[in-house]
C-alpha cells in the first residue's frame, strides 16, 4: 500500500468514529430532551385535569 492509500484509510476511519461519536451524543440529547418534554406534557395534563375538574364540579 501507497502512503496516501495508508492516510486516506485514516482520515476515513477517523471520520467513521467522529460520525458514531456525533450519532451517538445526538441520540443522548434527544433521549434526554425527550424526557423533560415528557414532564412537561404530564405537568399540563394535571393542570388542564384540575381546571376542567373544578369548572364540572
Amino acid at each position: 500500500m501507497s502512503a496516501l492509500a495508508v492516510w486516506l484509510f485514516v482520515v476515513l476511519a477517523l471520520a467513521l468514529v467522529l460520525a458514531i461519536v456525533l450519532l451517538v451524543r445526538a441520540a443522548w440529547v434527544l433521549i434526554r430532551k425527550l424526557g423533560t418534554l415528557g414532564r412537561e406534557m404530564n405537568a399540563l395534563q394535571d393542570d388542564l385535569d384540575e381546571t376542567v375538574g373544578s369548572r364540572l364540579k
